[in-house]
């Protein structure tokens, strides 16, 4: 098993550290991996790929390229935030964030998912769809939000 932090690399370093420093905290109290996760949304991505519409028309060179500059952002992200000294995993994928998210946490089998919540008005919130609420509704595992002051 392991703890699976989201680390999104839009958000700015104040706003993620706490979510990073909880998720190394279960890891450390339950003696789990801890693994950072940086998704590329699809459609960022394809936007970059030379009129290309699908996921399924890029080959997987680029693809994988991605995943792993997404990777390096969680590790340059996570190594401002944690002690050097402790053991993380990073990763990266290209897919729709929650989609993304989720199916990571079924892969590696986390114990627990770990992702930053910023606050919305209840209509914000009704209106408008978030991928740590898509995340919450979707998951088949425990998710733990933390939010942003």
């Amino acid at each position: 098993m392991a703890i699976l932090v989201v680390v999104d690399d839009d958000e700015d370093i104040e706003g993620i550290e706490e979510t990073i420093t909880v998720a190394a905290d279960l890891a450390e109290k339950y003696g789990e991996e801890l693994i950072a996760l940086n998704v590329v949304s699809q459609d960022e991505f394809l936007k970059e790929q030379q009129g290309k519409t699908s996921i399924a028309d890029v080959k997987p060179e680029p693809i994988e390229r991605y995943e792993s500059e997404a990777a390096d952002r969680a590790r340059e992200i996570v190594g401002q935030i944690i002690d050097a000294s402790t053991d993380v995993t990073y990763m990266g994928r290209v897919a729709d964030p929650a989609n993304g998210i989720v199916k990571t946490g079924r892969d590696v089998d986390a114990r627990f998912i770990v992702i930053g919540a910023r606050r919305q008005s209840p209509i914000g919130k009704a209106i408008f769809g978030s991928t740590t609420q898509s995340v919450l509704l979707s998951a088949d595992r425990p998710v733990l939000t933390v939010m942003e002051e």
